[in-house]
């Protein structure tokens, strides 16, 4: 993630960094495996510093440096840093489209697809800045989170830290549409505009 840094002066200065790489990967990165290209499209992020306890990021050991791809049992991260310098995480891939084939890849057939695209031999496998199919983005809140046993899992419990691509097509068949535009920042027209319909807020 060349060029894309965190702010770790504030809890506020790390959020505004949060979002501006948030909406960065969405808008101008893409994912080469290969020779097929992903744009992301659906992204959680968890960091934690002394300054923003998201205990949340907890949830898996952090191990490869800012900037790497980190496999682990929820799926792939874009590292946010590692343990050993103590602020870490990790953003979260919940959903690519796949810019060849015209197709949108939910959580669960994230890590199939991207590793379906590697051959025996030599890869190439990175993230590299290139325009997207998508205008803006939007954000909501984290899904399955979990029980928010502790202070910091619950000031964090409704943080924002779900960002999406904002566009009609990706909503047409996508896992748990209603619940992500009914927890997130859009009001009732813009919800209707992606979904075609209205949803109870």
């Amino acid at each position: 993630m060349k060029n894309l840094q965190i702010n770790k002066t504030s809890k506020e200065k790390i959020i505004e960094s949060l979002e501006l790489i948030a909406k960065e990967l969405i808008l101008n990165r893409l994912i080469i495996v290969n020779k097929s290209k992903f744009s992301l499209i659906d992204i959680e992020i968890y960091y934690w510093h002394n300054f923003h306890k998201d205990d949340y990021a907890k949830g898996i050991k952090h191990t490869r440096p800012f900037g790497d791809f980190e496999l682990h049992r929820y799926g792939i991260d874009i590292s946010l840093g590692n343990t050993k310098n103590n602020d870490f995480g990790g953003i979260l891939i919940r959903g690519l489209y796949d810019i060849d084939n015209k197709k949108v890849l939910s959580k669960t057939k994230v890590v199939k697809s991207l590793f379906n695209q590697l051959v025996q031999g030599s890869n190439h496998f990175e993230l590299v800045k290139g325009k997207t199919p998508w205008e803006s983005t939007f954000n909501s809140k984290r899904l399955n989170l979990g029980q928010s046993d502790n202070p910091n899992k619950k000031e964090y419990f409704n943080s924002p830290y779900k960002f999406l691509a904002k566009d009609k097509l990706l909503f047409e068949t996508y896992p748990d549409k209603e619940t992500i535009l009914r927890e997130s920042n859009l009001n009732e027209s813009e919800i209707k505009k992606l979904l075609g319909y209205n949803i109870a807020k």
